[in-house]
Formats: C-alpha cells, structure tokens, sequence
C-alpha cells in the first residue's frame, strides 16, 4: 500500500513539475520576445526558455547526484516544478509591469504566426496571456477615450470667422436654400441650389446632376436605408469628388443619389456629412443663418462619409474566450477611391468600444485586415443577440 502511495505521490509531483514547466516556459519566451531577444533569429528565444525552466534543474540534478540516474529522475519529479514557481513568483513581484506587458502582446504570438489571428487557438493564448497578465499587473481602468467617447470641443472651437458664409432665410421662415458648388471628373463643374435639411443623414445627388458630372452609379453601389417623411426607402451611395460653399471646399463627400429629393425650388438636400464641418448660427429676426467652417483641424477624420462605402465582419466566427475578444476584422473597400488610415471598431451594448489596428490603405475593390483585442465585459452581454456592431473610428481618403 505504501508503495502505491509513493508511486502517486511521485506521479503527481511529475504533473506538477510539467504544468510548471509549461507556464514557465510560455512566461520566460513571451519576456524574451518582447525583448526581442535573437532579432531575427526565432530559435534562440526557445532555446533560452528551455534552458532557463528545465535545463537549469536538470544541470542541478546531475551535479548534485552525479552516477545516480535513479536519483536524478526522482529529483526531477519535483524540483522543476519548485525551481519555476519560485522563478515566476519573484519576477512577478520584482516587474510586474514587465511580465503583464510581455504576457499582453506576446501571449498568443506563437499560435498567431503557425495558425493565423483567427484560429481559435491564438483566441485562446490571447485570452490567457490577458488574465494571467490582470492577475500580475492589473490594467488601469478605461478612460473616457478608452470608451469611445471623447470629450467634446468647445462651441467656439476653431471657428473662422472670416470665411463664415451668410445664408438669407425665406420670408415665410419655412425653408433655408444654400448655393452649392459640385465638382466631377474631368474638370466638371455645376452650381446648384440646395435645401438645408437637418434631418439627412447625407447630402444628395441626382441621376442627372451625377451625369452632369461625370460621376457613374453603378448597379453594385453600396445601398443605405433612410427614414424620410414618406416612409422607409432606399438609396445608392456614389462618392462626389468635391463640394464647394462660398469659400469652403470640401473634399470626398459621400452622396445619397436621390432622385425623388428635387422640386420646383431646390436641386437636392445638404445633410449632415457637410453640416458636420460648420457651426450653424439662425437669426430669424435678422432674416439669415450664418454658417461658420471649423479650421483647425488640418485633416479632417472622414470615417462618417466612408462608413457607407465599407463592408465590415468578423473573419471567422465571432467567438470570445472568457470576457475578451480576438478578432481580425475585414474592411472591403466598396468605394472607387483608395481609403487610407482606417482604424475599425467594435462597439459592444452595454461596454466598450475597442479600436482595431490601423490599416494604412485598402484600394478600391480591396480588403484590409485589422486584429482587434480586448475585455468586453459579463458572460450576460457577450449571450446578447446584437451584442456587438463594427463601425469606423477613423478613416480619410
């Protein structure tokens, strides 16, 4: 009985040392990539988290029991395991914030670069290296940017006053037209009249103004939903090269080709995607609105004008591995234009909104990649249907 006894004990000394090793040997070579240990030379990484969790105890059983492989087998049953949780109890206490950076960025380098960003295994490894991280060097808590909610500017923020544009309002107050200037391919031009509707979400473009222009509409353009007075429609979505008012040109707008969104008295609606760029300021008493530009911003984010002309989703299934997330998320570009800068976001209900990796550029017809990674939060929020919606944080043209 006892030897039965002995032998297990042994046993699950054996499995003790191996976890250790294995914890060991995942922390020492996450450290040593981080360094960049090796440069360019991916085995000397290994070599120095093999030496350092299991060669170290070996070379120690073998000086202390010199012609004793029996002894040495036994001691190795439990001396790796005692050998590494010291080794990984005094570096946590000595750099935690060390070990919690490396185990964040390298936790799930391995599985990545063998198996790809979306393999359920680097999901895994990433989510590991994220808690075991927590459990060493806890993250701050998210900051108000870290939310997706930045702190909004002052009214009077980078107003130019001397290029504000002075819009006379109707007798009847009913209605504010504006005189729009509309740039196309090839040095084509057209000046339009346009009502100043508040309530459109883009500015609008006609089948005959777009011809007028040069501007195509092709039968595969990307197609947006709008509440409108008369009910639910659809539009198609073409990219306008430049609009101009008074001395504002605005570059790259998006444009919701609307036919049914002309009268006798105006050629289309001037919507947010160009309000956006103006402090507007209504004095019916005076008779006129004045439209201020907003000039301190040198380049201007575009990602509300090019988040129609994206196609965005999970590669993969969007699956999380405890409260974290690790996915690589696919921007198709549907536009004619290249898009540059483009950094996607995934906001969930109920908790934050994590931004992906920038991508530099996606041509027109291309797909970017972007990995996003992060905590999202209680197991009750990730089972929500629709917990989660991709969208842009950035992105210009």
């Amino acid at each position: 009985m006892q030897s039965v006894l002995f032998a297990l004990l042994w046993v699950l000394l054996g499995l003790g040392s191996l976890a250790s090793v294995v914890v060991a040997l995942w922390v020492v070579l996450s450290l040593a990539r981080a360094a960049a240990v090796g440069g360019g030379n991916a085995f000397l990484p290994w070599f120095i988290a093999v030496a350092l969790t299991l060669g170290l105890p070996f070379a120690l059983a073998t000086w202390k029991h010199q012609h004793a492989p029996k002894k040495i087998s036994l001691t190795m049953a439990w001396l790796p395991m005692v050998w590494n949780t010291l080794g990984l109890l005094a570096v946590s206490q000595l750099v935690p914030d060390i070990v919690g950076e490396a185990l964040r960025g390298q936790g799930s380098a391995v599985a990545a670069e063998t198996l790809g960003e979306s393999h359920s295994a680097t999901r895994v490894m990433s989510a590991l290296g994220h808690h075991a991280a927590d459990a060493v060097d806890p993250e701050p808590p998210p900051t108000v940017a870290d939310r997706g909610a930045p702190p909004l500017p002052s009214v009077d923020a980078n107003l130019d006053l001397a290029k504000a544009i002075s819009v006379p309002l109707e007798e009847q107050g009913t209605a504010i037209f504006v005189d729009v200037g509309l740039e196309g391919y090839g040095g084509r031009h057209a000046k339009k009249t346009y009502l100043f509707d508040t309530g459109a979400s883009y500015t609008t473009l006609s089948t005959e103004a777009a011809a007028e222009l040069g501007i195509e509409i092709p039968s595969d353009a990307p197609v947006l939903e709008f509440d409108t007075a008369k009910g639910r429609r659809e539009s198609r979505m073409v990219y306008l090269p430049a609009l101009r008012l008074g001395q504002i040109r605005i570059e790259g707008l998006v444009v919701s080709v609307c036919d049914k969104c002309i009268n006798g008295r105006h050629t289309g609606l001037l919507g947010q995607n160009v309000m956006r760029r103006f402090l507007a300021r209504i004095d019916f008493q005076g008779g006129r609105m004045l439209l201020i530009p907003r000039s301190g911003d040198t380049r201007p984010n575009r990602a509300y004008d090019i988040g129609p002309m994206v196609q965005m989703e999970v590669e993969g299934d969007p699956v999380m591995w405890g409260d974290r997330v690790h996915w690589v998320i696919e921007v198709h570009n549907r536009s004619t234009v290249p898009i540059r800068d483009v950094v996607p976001t995934a906001n969930f209900t109920g908790g934050p909104s994590l931004r992906g990796a920038k991508i530099d550029e996606i041509g027109p017809g291309e797909v970017g990649r972007s990995l996003v990674k992060g905590k999202v939060g209680s197991a009750a929020q990730r089972k929500t249907e629709g917990h989660f919606k991709l969208g842009l944080s950035e992105a210009y043209w």
